[in-house]
C-alpha cells in the first residue's frame, strides 16, 4: 500500500532527472564535426558510432531486463552506468588512427549501458503508479525528449572551449553524477504495493496475473505489440532523417528548417507526455488509434505539402511518434503485469529495431516520395492491429 514513507512522486521526479541527464548523448550531431576532425573521417562515416549506438541500445534493453530479473535493479544500474561511463571516457583517449575503436566504445559499450539503464527506469515507474501508468511513463520519457534541447547549448560551449577529448571526458563524468543520483534514489516499491485496495489506503488497483517471460512470448498480444512497435517507426524516422534536404524541394528555407526542427522536437516531447497521460482516461487502444491516425493524416498532407504545411507535417509525425512510443510501457504493464516488464518490453522492441532498418531501406530503394506512402500504409496497418488487442476500457486495454 502507498504510505508516507513511499513518496512515489519524489521517486518519479528523480527518475525524470536521470532520464533528462541520460539524454546528453542525443546531442551527438554537435560532436560530429569534432569526430570528423579528430579521426580524419567524412561526415557520413562520423555518424557510424551513433548509428551503432541506436542499434545496440535495443540489445542493451534486453540485457537490462534479464539482468534485473537475475541480479536485481541496483546491480543492473551499476553495470549500466559503468558501461556508459567507459563508453565516453575510453573514446576521449582514442588516437586519431583508431576510429573503428569508437564504434566499439561509443556504439558498443555506451549503447549497451544506456539501454540497460533505460530499461530499468522505464520498467520502474509503472510499478509505482499502477493506477497512472500512462502519466508516469509520459513524464519520464518527456524528460528524455527535452534533454537534447536543454543540453545542446552546454555541449556546444564545451566543444568550442575544450575540443573533442575534454568534452567527451566531461560527458563521461556527467554520467557518473547521474549514476549517483540513480543509485541513491531509485528503488522498487514494496511487495504488494497498491495491488489491492483497502479502506483508507487511497486508490487501489485490482490484482492481475504477473506473466513470466516465457508465458508472455506465447501470447498473441506479445506479437501484436511487437508489430505495433514496427508500425510506429518508419514515418517519423524517414522525415527526421531527410527533413532539411527533402524540404528544399518543398520550399523550405534555412530559417524555416531551423524553426521546423525546434517545433518538431517540442511536439515529440508533448506527445510523450500528453498521449500516455490521456490513455489513463480513454484507454491504451484509443490512444494508439489516435497516434496512428495522426501519422496517416501527416503522410497524406505530406504528399502535397509545401513551406509551412510541410513543417506542420513534421510536427504531426513527431507528435504521434513521441506519444505512440511512450504508450508501449503502460500497455505492456496492463497486459503482462510489472514483475517482468523490463524484459518483456525489451523483446517487443525488436519491432522498433526492425522498423528503424526498414525506414532506411525504404528511402534508399524507393526514394522519399514512395517511401512516405508505404510508411503511411504501415501506420494504417497499425490501426488494424490495435483492434486485435483485447480489452475495452483503460484497465484492460
Amino acid at each position: 500500500m502507498e504510505t508516507k514513507n513511499n513518496n512515489r512522486w519524489v521517486l518519479l521526479l528523480f527518475a525524470m532527472i536521470c532520464m533528462l541527464i541520460m539524454g546528453v548523448c542525443y546531442t551527438y550531431s554537435l560532436f560530429n564535426p569534432y569526430v570528423q576532425e579528430h579521426f580524419g573521417v567524412d561526415q557520413a562515416t562520423a555518424t557510424l558510432p551513433y548509428t551503432i549506438f541506436i542499434a545496440v541500445f535495443v540489445l542493451g534493453n534486453y540485457l537490462g531486463g534479464v539482468s534485473t530479473t537475475k541480479n536485481g535493479m541496483k546491480k543492473t544500474l551499476v553495470i549500466g552506468y559503468v558501461l556508459m561511463f567507459l563508453g565516453w571516457f575510453i573514446t576521449a583517449f582514442l588516437p586519431g588512427n583508431l576510429f573503428w575503436a569508437m564504434v566499439l566504445t561509443f556504439g558498443g559499450l555506451f549503447g549497451i549501458g544506456d539501454g540497460m539503464v533505460y530499461n530499468v527506469i522505464v520498467a520502474l515507474t509503472p510499478k509505482w503508479f499502477p493506477d497512472r501508468k500512462g502519466l508516469a511513463s509520459g513524464l519520464t520519457l518527456a524528460a528524455l525528449g527535452l534533454s537534447a534541447t536543454i543540453f545542446s547549448p552546454m555541449v556546444s560551449g564545451w566543444l568550442s572551449s575544450y575540443g573533442f577529448r575534454r568534452s567527451f571526458m566531461i560527458v563521461a563524468f556527467i554520467y557518473v553524477g547521474v549514476a549517483i543520483i540513480g543509485l541513491l534514489s531509485l528503488k522498487n516499491p514494496p511487495e504488494g504495493y497498491m495491488i489491492q485496495s483497502t479502506p483508507g489506503a487511497g486508490t487501489g488497483v485490482a490484482p492481475q496475473k504477473q506473466y513470466e517471460v516465457r508465458e508472455a512470448v506465447k501470447t498473441k498480444e506479445f506479437w501484436i505489440v511487437m508489430a505495433l512497435y514496427f508500425c510506429a517507426v518508419p514515418a517519423y524516422l524517414l522525415i527526421s532523417a531527410i527533413f532539411v534536404s527533402y524540404g528544399k524541394s518543398k520550399g523550405l528555407d534555412a530559417t524555416m528548417a531551423t524553426l521546423g526542427v525546434s517545433i518538431a522536437s517540442l511536439c515529440q516531447v508533448g506527445g510523450r507526455l500528453i498521449l500516455p497521460t490521456i490513455s489513463d482516461k480513454i484507454g491504451r487502444k484509443s490512444a494508439f488509434v489516435v497516434a496512428f491516425l495522426v501519422t496517416v493524416a501527416g503522410i497524406v498532407l505530406l504528399t502535397f505539402a509545401n513551406g509551412p504545411l510541410y513543417v506542420a507535417c513534421f510536427a504531426l509525425l513527431s507528435l504521434s511518434y513521441g506519444g505512440c512510443n511512450a504508450c508501449f510501457g503502460p500497455i505492456a504493464a496492463d497486459i503482462w503485469g510489472t514483475k517482468n516488464l523490463g524484459t518483456i518490453l525489451s523483446l517487443t522492441m525488436i519491432g522498433f529495431g526492425v522498423g528503424s532498418i526498414a525506414s532506411t531501406i525504404l528511402n534508399k530503394v524507393l526514394g522519399p516520395g514512395t517511401a512516405f506512402i508505404v510508411a503511411g500504409v504501415i501506420a494504417a496497418i497499425g490501426v488494424i492491429l490495435v483492434f486485435m488487442l483485447p480489452g475495452k476500457n483503460k484497465k484492460e486495454a
